[in-house]
Formats: structure tokens, sequence, C-alpha cells
């Protein structure tokens, strides 16, 4: 990849400062996945206030190495100016992709998720939230069964079940429904997950939130996130 690339949509993921007017960047870009740039002489040549995250680019850069040098920027659209839990929300995919993916690895669906995502932290955003960590999950290798207990049973949207990150969902009797704590959550939201409808209300809404928490926890070795701890502090004490 020594010629200078054709401009690619990209978002800025990580920055951080290089030398006194450049920047080293993390970029996901929607052909090549994750790649690792340099900005040189990013304030001299205008590049300052592209280089934040939730700013739509189309970005070219040049280089074999893990390290890429960006060669031309330009904004692509309207930026997001997101606040509070929205903020926090776009961190928090952001950090997601830097720990789940690897350089030069192309996560199409993840992609048009993220993007979706964006658009969505102006609103209600749990929904397109649950759909990105689903596309980033399966594009990883790390699909969630959904439609299918373990034992190749078709869900069935009342019946209880636990979920076993390497396994997939365990059918339960109601009587051990609480005993699952946790883990427990009802065929209605297995379903709505695989559709993608449906996730905005309860208790399909949090059911969807604390099963995703707990698989996304154990793909990353229990590793915390900091998005989360900023979103917590951004809540109300009585939510």
């Amino acid at each position: 990849m020594s010629a200078p690339e054709a401009h690619c949509p990209a978002w800025v993921l990580h920055r951080r400062p290089y030398g006194e007017t450049g920047a080293l960047v993390e970029l996901f870009t929607r052909e090549h996945g994750r790649l690792g740039a340099v900005a040189r002489g990013a304030r001299r040549r205008g590049w300052g206030g592209l280089l934040e995250p939730f700013v739509p680019l189309h970005a070219a850069w040049r280089g074999r190495g893990e390290l890429k040098t960006i060669t031309d920027l330009e904004q692509a659209g309207a930026g997001y100016r997101l606040r509070g839990e929205a903020l926090a929300c776009g961190f928090y995919m952001a950090e997601l992709l830097l720990a789940m993916t690897r350089r030069e690895d192309p996560h199409p669906r993840t992609w048009e998720a993220y993007a979706v995502g964006l658009d969505a932290l102006t609103g209600p955003a749990e929904p397109a939230l649950r759909r990105f960590e689903l596309a980033l999950l399966a594009e990883s290798g790390y699909g969630l069964r959904l439609e299918e207990d373990v034992h190749g049973a078709p869900i069935a949207a009342e019946r209880p079940y636990r979920y076993a990150p390497e396994r997939g969902p365990e059918p339960l009797e109601p009587d051990e429904a609480g005993e699952a704590g946790g883990a427990c959550l009802h065929g209605a939201t297995l379903l709505a997950l695989a559709t993608g409808e449906g996730l905005a209300e309860e208790p399909v809404r949090s059911e969807a939130r604390r099963l995703m928490r707990t698989v996304l926890s154990h793909r990353l070795g229990g590793r915390r996130l900091r998005s989360r701890e900023l979103f917590r502090s951004f809540r109300k004490p009585h939510q």
C-alpha cells in the first residue's frame, strides 16, 4: 500500500499528539477497516479540526507498514456535536472498535452500523447500539445464537433462557428463571435482537442491554471500558 489510496470514507476513533504539529490517529475506514496513521503537520495543513471523533471524513494515505501517512483529508459531511449520555455512547462504540478489531481487517456491516448508531444518538440510542454491537460481534467471529437454543430447537418467545457466551441460549423451566440472575432473559428478547425490531420496549430493552454487556465482557476478557464509567457519571441517580 505504498501508493496513495483514493479518498476513502473514514472516522477518527482516537487521536494523540505527534511532534509539535502532527497527530497519531486510529481511523475506521469503510474499505480497509481500522488503520493507524500519522498526520504530519496537521495544524499547518488545517486538519486540526477534522481529526476529531464523530466527524465524517474522506481520507487518503500511503505506506506499507503498520503506520500509514495521511496525504489528504476532507470533511465529508456535518460532524456530530454530542453531549452527555450521547457523548458517552459515541465513545463507547469507538472504544469497542479499538478493542475488538484488528488493523486492516474490513468490517463493512459494522461500518454501516457505526454510522447509523452515531446518527441515532440524537434520539433514543439503545436500539442502534444493540445493532452495532451485534454487527461487531458477528464480523469479529463471535456472532450470537438468537433463533435457536443450544439443542437446535426454535426460540420460544415466552420461555426463559440462560445465555452462555460460548454456547448460546439454554432453555430454563419457569421456576428456574429466578435463579439464573443476570444471565436470564426471555425468548422474545432474543427474537427482537435477531430481527432488530422492538428493542426500545421493556422488558426487551433491559434484557438486551444486560445480555450484550455479559457477552461483550466475556469477549473482552473482563477488560473494563472507560466509556461505561463516563456513561454512569451522566446518568441520573434514580435511573
